[in-house]
């Protein structure tokens, strides 16, 4: 069955949930409500050393507040997603959860047109795991500063990961994971041009994947694309990332000749999901 068919079977219960949902409790932010405190107590990881990144609390538009069109988007969207579970869509969200630079490689390989192993990209995954390290902390203060509540704190559904204490304690917005695909879809459109429309496809499905998993809502994840290119901006000025982009690209150059094109089921899936995004 499509998912596309398969959510519109739930939208009565989809329009209850919604009901649900814009009546819980929004986000609150920090200069509000009292959260300060808890930010302030947070623990921020000190940021690696490197050129200073952008402040995300000045380019980054805040969360939706309560009684707004897109706040009620959010919650239809979540609501709506549910409704795929255990469907070939739900499977590749519950895959992306994995966001280790090594599947983060290994993600867009029918994105590229060929198999990415990263045991054969030491080079590529290393630059990857660089890039975690630079990103964790810049996304953590800025989660920290908007403290927005993750979706299934306020309706408690089907999600295709299991529940984390941590999870559940971290903040939803932006979307690190839509960050850190959206970085890694750049980096591999640098590398390879000619594939870039279908690299940011599978870039943009990496982010919805959070949305059907049902632990971040979508204007998380839109502002964590925006994150993404606007830190990559400001990376790539650094020498040192661009010597890291240069072996990197040598190595998939070299390597792209000799490797067999990905299975095409899960080509089929990713497509599928590009072609029926949750929004």
């Amino acid at each position: 069955m499509r998912p596309d068919r398969r959510a519109s079977t739930g939208m009565p219960a989809a329009c209850a949930l919604t009901a649900l949902l814009l009546a819980a409790p929004a986000w609150a932010h920090p200069h509000h409500h009292g959260t300060k405190a808890a930010v302030q107590r947070a623990a921020t990881p000190a940021e690696p050393a490197g050129p200073p990144l952008p402040d995300g609390q000045v380019f980054l538009p805040p969360p939706p507040g309560p009684d707004t069109a897109q706040r009620a988007a959010d919650a239809s969207i979540y609501a709506a997603t549910r409704a795929l579970e255990d469907t070939p869509r739900w499977k590749l969200a519950q895959a992306d959860n994995r966001d280790t630079p090594a599947h983060m490689v290994s993600a867009f390989s029918c994105a590229v047109g060929f198999t990415l192993p990263p045991e054969h990209l030491p080079e590529l995954v290393g630059l990857f795991a660089r890039i975690e390290h630079r990103l964790d902390p810049a996304v953590h203060a800025q989660k920290m500063l908007w403290n927005r509540p993750r979706p299934f704190t306020e309706a408690e559904l089907p999600l295709c990961i299991p529940l984390r204490a941590s999870l559940r304690q971290d903040p939803s917005y932006p979307s690190l994971h839509a960050t850190q695909g959206w970085v890694a879809g750049l980096i591999l459109s640098d590398i390879l041009p000619e594939r870039t429309a279908w690299i940011m496809q599978r870039a943009r499905v990496f982010g919805e994947s959070r949305v059907v998993c049902g632990v971040q809502w979508q204007s998380d994840v839109t502002a964590g694309w925006l994150n993404g290119g606007v830190l990559y901006s400001a990376m790539e000025q650094d020498d040192g990332f661009r010597q890291e982009m240069d072996a990197a690209r040598a190595e998939v150059t070299a390597l792209r000749t000799t490797m067999a094109a990905p299975p095409a089921a899960e080509c089929a899936v990713e497509a599928d999901a590009a072609a029926h995004p949750p929004q």
